[in-house]
């Protein structure tokens, strides 16, 4: 094969990199960081031009620079090249917020009843039919222009959902992987899509030869709606036949990338972060999120202040500290639900003045400060695809802090036997008591299970994430079955 048609092609809405405006009229760059633009990046770096990165130019700076033909650069900057695709704004803000984020996150993480949604209007059926499947429809095509027939296409995340289809009616040679970063909860919350997007949401996704997820609960959501469209699912080889032909189904844990956190945990910046809360004496709760209803940060503070109401021992010297960014703030939800946030913690801290601390800025040094010094970090996540802030927050803790983890994270099917559980995390009784069991355990125990941690986040690599993928899909093009397991 020629260095001009790519062995693989990485598609996602969001690139490597996306451009800033400078003064100077030129344009800046910033790398993306850590979990899925981590792993991907490694695999295009080691290929070069046996690799392409396919993205949408998602802001004005970014369009900007593309026609100022500043991609061309990325070549011998990144060592592989990466094609932006121009979508109109208009089309890509209803594809983006109204369809991706606002519809599919809701249906994969089952937030209609926690966000009070019954019904759609014809106006979101025209999103997806104009919209999202255009978009999806856009990006397979270029994918398929810029590949041979025998190429590997590995599409990321609920944006591209359809994208596997449509890509597969342009010809049957590529392998196809489609993989989900989200939860998948199942048809049960599929189902309340207004149709015909449950139907052609599953079927899209069956173009694709295979289908990653980040744990077993997920991939057996899918399957659950596999079924409900009448496709025929075996759950022992996790494999489904659909329109003549077989998509296999696995779960792989995305990991951290532990020497790139660790390398930056150690500087100045965060440093200086974890000497500040560390100054303040007691007890330090930590969390770390979007603030996004998924992440059920209003019951988490509601649970701190039980704790603290019915325990005047820990009222005395515990403090919250949640490191919190806005996000889709253009979404009538979101804006909500940030508000819900700021109420929540100022009821808190009405009762126990100063108790919890709010940030609301976008500044990872801050976090990685408090990931340091945690005597106990909360992730009380509805849902989560992984959760990287467990992983995080655990692979670089000097405390020998202890973790409260919700089953509903995908991280609990790593994690969860060595932290302390929040079996119902809609139920803030039962979280209240989960953080008092972290604050009381007795310092042998904490140390022996963040010790446990560490070497669990440590166990593995995101380069390892992304070659089994690759195995799976070079094993399912010679006609094999993958060699990553049914779960």
């Amino acid at each position: 094969m020629t260095t001009e048609v790519p062995d693989i092609v990485l598609v996602s809405n969001r690139g490597p990199v996306s451009f800033t405006e400078e003064p100077s009229g030129d344009y800046g760059i910033t790398r993306g960081a850590g979990g899925l633009a981590g792993a991907l990046d490694w695999v295009a770096r080691d290929l070069g031009d046996r690799a392409m990165w396919i993205a949408a130019a998602s802001s004005a700076a970014d369009r900007a620079a593309m026609r100022a033909g500043k991609t061309a650069d990325l070549r011998s900057l990144l060592g592989y090249p990466v094609c932006l695709l121009d979508i109109e704004p208009v089309t890509y803000d209803r594809y983006y917020n109204d369809v991706s984020n606002r519809l599919l996150w809701f249906a994969n993480h089952c937030l209609w009843d926690e966000l009070g949604v019954t019904d759609f209007d014809a106006e979101t059926v025209d999103a997806w039919t104009n919209a999202y499947e255009p978009v999806n429809k856009h990006f397979a095509e270029t994918a398929a222009t810029a590949t041979g027939s025998d190429a590997l296409v590995l599409f990321q995340d609920y944006h591209l959902a359809t994208a596997p289809g449509h890509l597969r009616l342009l010809g049957d040679g590529r392998t196809i992987l489609h993989f989900t970063h989200s939860s998948f909860c199942g048809p049960d919350c599929l189902d309340k899509l207004p149709d015909p997007i449950p139907r052609q949401l599953i079927e899209g996704m069956l173009g694709a030869d295979l289908l990653g997820f980040h744990v077993p609960p997920w991939a057996h959501g899918f399957l659950r709606c596999c079924e409900s469209v009448g496709a025929q699912v075996n759950h022992e080889q996790s494999f489904v036949e659909h329109a003549g032909r077989r998509s296999w189904v696995r779960s792989y844990p995305i990991p951290i990338d532990l020497e790139d956190l660790k390398e930056r945990a150690g500087k100045g910046p965060a440093r200086r972060w974890a000497e500040r809360y560390k100054s303040h004496g007691g007890r330090l709760l930590v969390r770390a999120d979007r603030a996004e209803p998924s992440k059920n940060i209003v019951r988490g503070f509601r649970a701190f202040g039980k704790m603290l109401d019915d325990r005047p021992d820990l009222a005395e010297d515990t403090r919250f500290l949640a490191c919190l960014y806005p996000t889709r703030e253009a979404m009538p939800e979101y804006r909500s639900y940030l508000g819900q946030v700021h109420r929540a913690a100022l009821d808190v801290n009405d009762r126990h003045p100063g108790s919890i601390e709010l940030s609301l800025e976008a500044d990872f040094d801050r976090v990685l400060g408090a990931y340091l010094v945690y005597d106990a970090l909360l992730v009380n996540s509805l849902m989560d695809g992984m959760n990287l802030v467990s992983k995080e927050g655990t692979a670089i803790n000097e405390a020998a802090g202890v973790l409260v983890l919700a089953r509903g994270a995908g991280s609990y099917e790593e994690l969860g036997s060595q932290s302390v559980s929040i079996d119902d995390p809609y139920n803030i009784d039962a979280t209240a008591a989960a953080m008092e069991r972290a604050f009381d355990m007795r310092p042998a125990e904490r140390s022996r299970r963040a010790e446990k941690l560490r070497a669990i986040v440590a166990g593995r690599l995101p380069q390892q994430w992304i070659s089994d993928q690759l195995n799976d899909l070079q094993a399912i093009r010679a006609g094999l079955e993958p060699a990553t397991p049914a779960q």
